[in-house]
């Protein structure tokens, strides 16, 4: 025999007068007025008749229609399946004699996804004994979708600002030693002594100023990207997208002979930036060549897809790989290289990585050292 079974039956043997559904149980918890103007849902089980019951504005909530009869059989429909484990233990909990508060992930009747606070309590009868349980749940979604977004924002902040000082970090460094080797060979080459000596100094000059200029072109890079970020959203063919990248690398793509697959089919457009989009579109293709595995035919993937209410882009290729268990932490740093590539700079996954988090994505990473890697970026 069940927990419940049994309770019913311990209860029927010593209850002198009968409970009603609503009179006994659920009117003097809950009034109809307060409802209306809290947008809450009144619920409740009578364990003694073993009826369930969801007041007028409980049913509004959950979209149900007027034949629909409630049930306990059926309760856990109305919670998210990651959520049913909570509201299982809750309602046990409960059935115990212990009242709860819980924000909990809740489904209308025709499976509209919602966060709800939900409060419930034990009722007792005369003799003390548990008969029932009753409850009221709110619809706040919006709240807790802002809560949400609110953490989520503050993560993303605390992230760039960690990768924002390693970049003011790297960069002064670089900065300070490009200035150093310049006044050094400034000072070399007035005291000079001879012909070669002055002609060596002066290439070494040429060379910290070429290094030099890059670094400077590479903050205008950085800085141009973070500005780009900010422009309005307008809805961009990935296809088409893919096609003006594909013409900008044409070089690289026919001297490497990557096959390129794609497949936009399920998601053709994405409303974003589209500077945005074509850098990562760049960056990830340009990576995948120039760290392609050099025993076979480098190949490359990209296909979008639509999951779990979100758009995202896939980018997998048959490379070299990058050890994650060594330099995952580093992996969008600024000058991070993880190959011997001489074509190696290291700023394409720190920029593209402030785009995509600017614009409230992520990117995500899969490698296998000598197999491949794969970027998820979801929009």
């Amino acid at each position: 025999m069940s927990f419940l079974a049994q309770k019913r039956k311990h209860i029927l043997l010593r209850e002198q007068k009968s409970v009603t559904e609503e009179d006994s149980l659920f009117h003097p918890f809950y009034y109809q007025q307060i409802a209306k103007l809290t947008g809450s849902g009144g619920w409740g089980i009578n364990f003694v008749e073993k009826k369930s019951f969801i007041d007028a504005e409980g049913r509004k909530i959950l979209n149900l229609p007027k034949e629909y009869e409630p049930s306990l059989k059926k309760a856990l429909d109305f919670y998210a399946p990651e959520h049913h484990e909570l509201a299982q233990e809750k309602f046990m909990e409960c059935s115990m004699g212990k009242s709860f508060s819980v924000t909990i992930k809740m489904l209308t009747y025709d499976q509209k996804v919602f966060w709800a606070k939900a409060f419930g309590k034990p009722i007792l009868n005369e003799q003390g004994e548990i008969i029932g349980i009753q409850g009221v749940f709110q619809n706040i979604d919006e709240e807790k979708i802002r809560a949400l977004q609110l953490e989520k924002s503050m993560a993303v902040i605390e992230s760039q600002n960690a990768r924002l000082s390693h970049f003011a970090h790297i960069v002064s460094h670089h900065l300070k030693s490009h200035a150093g080797n310049l006044s050094l060979s400034l000072e070399l080459l007035k005291d000079a002594a001879s012909i070669e000596e002055r002609e060596e100094l002066t290439q070494h000059l040429f060379d910290v100023s070429k290094s030099l200029n890059t670094t400077v072109a590479h903050l205008d890079e950085i800085m141009a990207s973070q500005t780009k970020s900010i422009e309005c959203l307008t809805m961009v063919s990935l296809d088409q997208c893919f096609k003006k990248v594909h013409t900008r690398l044409y070089t690289m793509i026919q001297e490497s002979k990557v096959d390129i697959y794609t497949d936009f089919s399920e998601v053709p457009e994405i409303e974003y930036v589209p500077y945005c989009m074509e850098s990562i579109f760049s960056n990830l293709i340009s990576n995948a060549i120039k760290y392609r595995h050099p025993d076979r035919t480098p190949t490359i993937d990209l296909f979008s897809y639509h999951e779990d209410g979100a758009n995202f882009l896939l980018v997998r290729d048959n490379g070299s790989g990058i050890d994650l268990e060594k330099h995952g932490d580093e992996l969008f740093h600024i000058y991070q290289t993880f190959h011997d590539s001489e074509n190696a700079v290291g700023i394409g996954l720190f920029i593209i990585k402030n785009q995509i988090e600017t614009l409230q994505g992520t990117i995500t990473v899969e490698s296998t050292v000598g197999e491949g890697t794969t970027f998820r970026i979801r929009f």
